[in-house]
Parts: structure tokens; sequence; C-alpha cells
């Protein structure tokens, strides 16, 4: 019967509340090593909005992305550049806990995309921590593959969870979704 509400996964996110983490989300132009970052949303624990910008990519923005989250090339054609965002975005994560519903992709884009603008990474990639990966393992259904546990989808996740919050593909719209979903995980008790 699932979930079988790990009750390690459980006291380890309520470690990582107690050091009030944010959460974040991308939007990208695509999943290539080419790829950039044109949304990011960051809210605390409580769902507040704390930074949210769409940047002006350094490629086109192709249609099968524009499906998925809606951004337009008109919508980001006056957004600043990542480079000249970053400070503030720096700002909000500096010294912080970050979750991410799968943290290798978004923190791959992230640096990628910095990269482009020949900018050194100074965070701590120790303090980025992946909700997926911790509700996996909350859940507890073995991977087909016989190794750890299946991975699931935001929505879907949010969804088992009797979250009444959408997985929109919007930046702040899915870090509220994870958000609540790791506060779920931290708050649960049987």
């Amino acid at each position: 019967m699932f979930p079988v509400a790990n009750q390690k996964v459980i006291e380890r996110a309520r470690q990582i509340l107690a050091h009030e983490p944010v959460f974040i989300d991308t939007e990208t132009t695509g999943f290539s090593p080419e790829d950039v970052v044109i949304e990011i949303g960051v809210v605390n624990a409580q769902g507040e909005t704390l930074y949210q910008s769409l940047f002006k990519p350094t490629i086109s923005i192709p249609k099968s992305a524009m499906d998925v989250h809606h951004i337009t090339e008109g919508m980001v054609a006056s957004a600043p550049s990542w480079k000249d965002e970053w400070p503030n975005l720096q700002s909000v994560l500096e010294g912080r806990f970050v979750g991410m519903y799968n943290a290798d992709f978004d923190l791959r884009m992230m640096k990628q995309t910095h990269e482009r603008y020949w900018l050194d990474w100074t965070l701590n990639d120790k303090r980025f921590f992946c909700v997926m990966k911790l509700y996996a393992a909350f859940y507890g259904e073995p991977s087909r593959r016989g190794r750890g546990f299946r991975f699931h989808k935001l929505e879907s996740a949010g969804a088992a969870c009797g979250i009444p919050l959408p997985n929109t593909h919007r930046a702040v719209d899915d870090a509220m979704l994870t958000a609540a979903l790791f506060k779920y995980m931290a708050d649960y008790s049987a």
C-alpha cells in the first residue's frame, strides 16, 4: 500500500524545514546542453513569492518548449538577461537550502545558463536538494528497474497528496507546488 510514508524522509524534511529553505523552479528553452533558463520562480515554505523573473535567452525558444510553458519570444523580448539579473537571484539563494523538483535538471540548466555568460558559480551545490527524490522515497514504490524508488511527476505527486495546486509549467506556480509537497512530507503523521 502506498504511500509508505518513509519515516527517514519525514525526519529529513523536518530537519531541512527548520532551516527555512526556499523552493525554485525553472522554465527553459529545452533539455539539451545548448538550452538555457528563461524563467525562474522562488518561493518560501509558505508559498510566498521571493523572486520571479523572465530572462531574455541567448537562443530562440522552440515551439515544443512554448507548447509546454507558453512562454513566447514576445514575452521575453524586453526581459533582462541572465547576467544582468543574476545578482538579484543570487541574493535570494545565497546561504539557503534550495529545494527543486528534479534538482539534477534545474541545477544543470542554471549552471549551463551561467556558463553562457562566463560567470563563476559561487553557490554551494550541497545546499540544493531534490524534492522529487525525497518524494519517491517517501512514497516508497520500488523502481521498475529494480534499484531505488519510482519517480513521480510533480502533478501526480501533488494530486496523490491532495494538494489543490496545479502543475502549470510556469516557474512560480510549480515552485509553490514543490514547496507544498515538501511541507506535506514534513508535516505528515500516520
